[in-house]
């Protein structure tokens, strides 16, 4: 399509207050869906190409939350939030499963991907990780001190066998917890990465096919940069401590990232209200997204990469476009005819000009919040 193209975001309504986590479930027969949770105590469920409101599930008291996962058909939800608790959703009737209470708030949730949700990973602000086995989860299997300072993102990697951490304390740590009977699990890391500012975020883009590659790439922000890594799970018999196979340095202070699924580039967002999107071999930002009046949060691509979606401290979900003019969900592109069914002119005999289907959602007709 046309360079002049330009994003139409859509707003999707419903939180009202700063929007801090989303995670996308894979595709499914309906599609794929999204999770978004605020420090509105609100955890949204939505459509993932249109992000139609699905419901809202209620449990955390008001509690602001802040870390949200779906397994990968989007059967099961998880949240982590302030008022000390894990908590287990069931996404067709938006029942609460389970209430895990933690001794302090839960910053990081995420549920393992070998088992279909079968275990749930958390870590809270006494910077302790936890692992607990859903089907016997009165006490957890795993607990220890992982960090010095708080952990922003914990997540399943290499089949569950490993637990990748991402710290306030300028570092990220590699777990082995492939042996669960053994409590704590992992005194010391398999490695550390020691970095110079604190790490915000931290998200893996995996293989398209698990089994003609062993290899996973990693981006994680720090301060004003983004850094690019390969990790590959076969070597960690004999673990060394990744180098970076890249690294960009952005405008402003960086505090979330997404890697595409289907191409070389990466959105990420921060305290400046701007969106980035970058090519990851030149670092060259490919564009630019204005939409948010806040710092941009958390931003995450849809796993068929047609769309990323980002939240905000201004307490607004958005939906933007990876290919801007393409026909996908509510962005239906049409040129305008004449009577006699040819294409309009513009101006001057120039091209007509493009205009699309899409509605953004008027905030004020956000459904009302009810459990689902």
């Amino acid at each position: 399509m046309a360079s002049s193209l330009k994003q139409a975001p859509i707003a999707c309504p419903g939180h009202s207050r700063p929007v801090v986590d989303i995670y996308f479930s894979d595709d499914a027969d309906c599609g794929a869906l999204f999770l978004t949770v605020a420090k509105d105590g609100r955890a949204i469920l939505r459509q993932g190409d249109t992000g139609d409101w699905i419901g809202t599930f209620l449990g955390h008291q008001g509690a602001a939350i802040w870390s949200c996962a779906l397994d990968a058909y989007a059967t099961k939800a998880a949240t982590g939030a302030a008022d000390f608790t894990a908590k287990m959703w069931d996404t067709t009737s938006g029942q609460e499963l389970l209430s895990l209470a933690e001794e302090h708030i839960v910053r990081c949730v995420d549920m393992s991907k070998s088992d279909s949700g079968g275990h749930l990973l958390t870590a809270n602000n006494l910077k302790k990780l936890s692992v607990y086995d859903l089907s016997a989860p009165s006490s957890p299997l795993i607990r220890f001190d992982a960090h010095e300072d708080l952990i922003r993102r914990g997540v399943w990697s290499n089949g569950d066998r490993n637990i990748v951490t991402a710290s306030e304390d300028k570092t990220v740590r590699l777990w082995d917890v492939s042996d669960r009977s053994k409590r704590p699990v992992a005194s010391t890391s398999l490695w550390s990465i020691e970095l110079d500012k604190p790490v915000t975020d931290l998200q893996f883009k995996f293989p398209n096919s698990p089994e003609s590659s062993t290899e996973v790439q990693a981006a994680l922000v720090f301060g004003r940069n983004v850094e690019l890594y390969t990790f590959d799970w076969r070597r960690l018999d004999t673990p060394a401590t990744p180098k970076p196979t890249a690294s960009f340095t952005l405008p402003c202070t960086m505090f979330t990232v997404s890697l595409s699924p289907t191409d070389d580039t990466l959105v990420c967002g921060g305290e400046d209200h701007y969106l980035y999107r970058l090519d990851c071999k030149s670092g060259k930002i490919l564009e630019t997204c204005k939409g948010h009046f806040g710092p941009v949060h958390c931003v995450r691509f849809s796993p068929g990469g047609h769309v990323f979606v980002s939240g905000s401290e201004d307490g607004t979900v958005r939906m933007w476009q990876a290919q801007v003019g393409e026909n996908f969900g509510l962005w239906q592109l049409s040129v305008p005819v004449t009577t006699n069914g040819l294409a309009a002119e513009g101006p001057n005999g120039s091209a007509p000009p493009i205009t699309t289907g899409v509605e953004i959602p008027d905030a004020g007709h956000a459904p009302s919040v009810a459990a689902l």
